[in-house]
């Protein structure tokens, strides 16, 4: 009598969907190049690499960025619009990287998506709109207190999500301290 279990995937089993947190980041860049180096993805999984702005001015110009708006007036707010410009035009060229980076291991529906807000939120709120069977994220080691005091996104998304949640850990050579 033979111990082992013979298990086969049906060809027509739907496409899993993965969503991928992708920043310009050590911990993000390390995590898309972990799974793209360890056959984590599938040829007919539907990807969605995602990157987060956060149009808050407080997180662009500081606590009193409203303030300044308020005060200075059109040129202000015509400096938020290009910062908020720039920073959709560096997400799309990193997003269009990964992309491109994908399909050429022979990924063929890949999508990038620029969420507005912040990170933790929005991630969650895509994924469960989009049915996400795995959600994928790095992770940039920090110690118990600047996780409590800055707070973890892939913390949260593991709490917050229903789907599996892969945290790619940055290698320890390569963090900035």
């Amino acid at each position: 009598m033979s111990n082992s279990v013979n298990v086969s995937i049906p060809d027509s089993a739907a496409p899993r969907k993965v969503v991928i947190c992708y920043d310009e980041s050590d911990a993000g860049r390390q995590a898309l190049e972990w799974v793209n180096g360890h056959s984590v993805l599938l040829p007919n999984d539907i990807i969605y690499v995602v990157t987060c702005i956060n149009e808050d001015v407080a997180k662009i110009e500081g606590p009193s960025g409203w303030q300044t708006i308020a005060i200075g007036g059109i040129d202000c707010a015509a400096d938020y619009r290009h910062t908020i410009a720039q920073l959709e035009s560096q997400g799309r060229e990193h997003l269009a990287e990964a992309v491109h980076a994908m399909q050429s291991l022979g990924l063929k529906h890949v999508k990038a998506e620029i969420l507005r807000g912040v990170a933790t939120t929005e991630i969650t709120k895509f994924a469960k709109e989009k049915q996400a069977d795995l959600v994928i994220c790095g992770s940039r080691g920090l110690g118990y207190l600047k996780r409590k005091l800055i707070g973890s996104t892939s913390e949260y998304l593991v709490h917050h999500l229903h789907c599996t949640v892969m945290v790619v850990r940055s290698h320890p050579d390569s963090r900035k301290h």
